[in-house]
């Protein structure tokens, strides 16, 4: 073979084989960068999820919390008002300037009867909760109304009923850590979770392991890092959620407490006044009308707190909270 033809031959094969080996490290490079990537994605959407579950398991431990509370001032107040207030007859409050400024009930035949159904509704739930049936019912007790449990369930059933509440509520279902959680969303799936913020669908990261694999192909990993930002996006937007909610429900605890500790002399007012006085409004004193009245505007106060819900049937904070944080608390002494 001539010289320069074997010359030839040689370069050649000098560039064809560095070519192959800058091809070769080219792809490793790729490799190594989408596996980077992949990494990179799965960990932002762990930290959002252990951030999410964080808040989560805090809002549910608050509103079980005021849902336990709610119990005891029932069980408690409501149920020693009830017992001195329903002796005494002929009681008219069409004057009480607290209850118009309020807008509280003044009919009191229909108010101690309401507080009854109150009381019962509350023994039972107590019962179950005692007996180990309340999965849930202590939170769904203090994200809703009273008014609204006694709407759709009778005391016989309430713990079933708020059970089953905290079971098919989208929110309460993802708050409790039940199938929403573990990743098979239940009757969530498909629906919006904390008052439409989040689809219930991009919560099911919360139970899985991000499965994103390593892939030669670096477009399909920047394609995963696009979706796990998007989704570590809804988490943190649900996780704010959880602590709104979380700081609306510690400021009725708050409250009720407040309420609980001004009712609590006038409960004493009232069962002195009633052993006093007698049973008969009409023949009472204008003062001790006075302190009548001001035990049944505490009472209705206390059944006003309570009676708030937190959270819409969505899962969204109830805007009525505000008006009610507001007025009752502007309208209460100062600790």
């Amino acid at each position: 073979m001539p010289l320069p033809l074997l010359v030839a031959e040689v370069v050649t094969t000098i560039v064809t084989g560095a070519a192959g080996a800058a091809a070769a490290v080219s792809a490793s490079n790729k490799n190594s960068q989408s596996r980077e990537i992949n990494k990179e994605a799965r960990n932002l959407i762990e930290s959002a999820k252990r951030e999410l579950d964080k808040e989560r398991r805090q809002t549910n431990s608050r509103l079980e919390r005021f849902g336990r509370a709610k119990l005891l001032v029932i069980k408690n107040e409501i149920k020693m008002f009830l017992t001195a207030f329903s002796k005494i007859h002929n009681i008219s409050m069409a004057d009480n300037a607290a209850l118009n400024e309020f807008g509280l009930a003044s009919d009191p035949v229909q108010s101690v009867s309401d507080l009854s159904r109150v009381e019962s509704l509350a023994s039972s739930i107590a019962g179950g909760a005692m007996a180990g049936a309340a999965c849930g019912a202590l939170t769904a007790f203090g994200a809703y109304s009273v008014t609204g449990i006694l709407a759709t369930a009778s005391s016989g059933t309430a713990i079933a009923s708020l059970s089953g509440a905290a079971a098919t509520n989208a929110t309460l279902a993802f708050l409790g850590g039940g199938s929403l959680a573990a990743g098979g969303l239940g009757v969530a799936g498909g629906t919006f979770v904390l008052g439409g913020l989040v689809a219930g669908p991009a919560l099911l990261v919360m139970g899985l392991v991000s499965s994103f694999k390593a892939s030669a192909n670096l477009d399909i990993a920047r394609s995963n890092m696009a979706e796990a930002q998007k989704i570590a996006e809804q988490l943190k937007t649900a996780s704010q959620q959880c602590i709104a909610i979380s700081r609306k429900t510690d400021m009725f605890i708050q409250l009720l407490e407040r309420a609980v500790e001004y009712f609590s002399p006038l409960l004493r007012s009232l069962k002195t006044t009633v052993m006093r006085f007698g049973t008969d409004y009409e023949k009472y004193s204008d003062r001790a009308k006075k302190k009548i009245c001001a035990a049944y505007s505490m009472a209705m106060t206390v059944k006003a707190i309570i009676d708030t819900p937190i959270l819409t049937e969505t899962g969204a904070i109830n805007p009525e909270c505000d008006e009610v944080l507001s007025k009752v608390g502007s309208a209460l002494p100062k600790r």
